[in-house]
């Protein structure tokens, strides 16, 4: 089989099934509003790793190191503000109920930032993504398209595959697990919020 469907399909795997920002996103917004906004939101990578495959190798090779820590400072900043609102919402909630009135776009654009604001793409694409999409195309331009492809199929797959899992899930998640969940959820996107922050300052 050839190398780089392999590297594609490990890679792709492990990106989109590691537990991260944009992968607690997409759950959130699954519960809130159902499978549509999930996927959605976990589709982000198609409409923003474009510019960061291009970015993250100029921020990690060429801008001083500051620029990176900048974006830990800024993305940690971003999912604060989501954790806070997620937590916010269980004051509120007295079961799971679906709220067909939620902005999808806006849900999809939230994950776009939580995607681009986040460094490990950046990271991913800098250290090893980058790497291997060059080796790949000077080997053979179809070897890197096929990488490519498979990743993304793999990455945005996993995340399409939660959005709807846990969309059928629904009707067990009733009044305090729903709140419990949330709870979970925002501490989860709290905790990365602090881990990034702290990271940004300290380097």
């Amino acid at each position: 089989m050839n190398e780089y469907l392999l590297l594609g399909v490990s890679l792709g795997l492990a990106a989109g099934l590691s537990p991260g920002p944009l992968l607690t996103y997409t759950v959130i917004a699954t519960l809130r509003g159902g499978w549509k906004a999930g996927i959605g939101v976990g589709s982000a990578p198609l409409l923003t790793d474009a510019p960061i495959i291009a970015l993250s190798l100029i921020v990690l090779h060429f801008l001083p190191p500051a620029t990176l820590r900048l974006l830990n400072v800024v993305g940690g900043g971003f999912l604060l503000y989501l954790a806070l609102e997620t937590v916010r919402a269980t004051r509120h909630v007295e079961a799971l109920t679906l709220n067909t009135d939620i902005n999808l776009s806006q849900e999809v654009w939230r994950g776009v930032l939580v995607n681009f604001l986040n460094p490990n793409p950046y990271l991913f694409w800098g250290t090893v993504g980058g790497p291997l999409l060059i080796q790949a195309y000077r080997a053979r331009m179809l070897d890197a398209v096929l990488f490519l492809s498979v990743f993304y199929a793999l990455l945005v797959g996993s995340h399409v595959g939660l959005a709807f899992l846990v969309h059928r899930q629904r009707a067990r998640l009733q009044g305090p697990w729903y709140r419990r969940i949330l709870w979970g959820l925002g501490s989860i996107l709290g905790f990365l919020a602090a881990r990034l922050i702290y990271t940004g300052f300290v380097g």
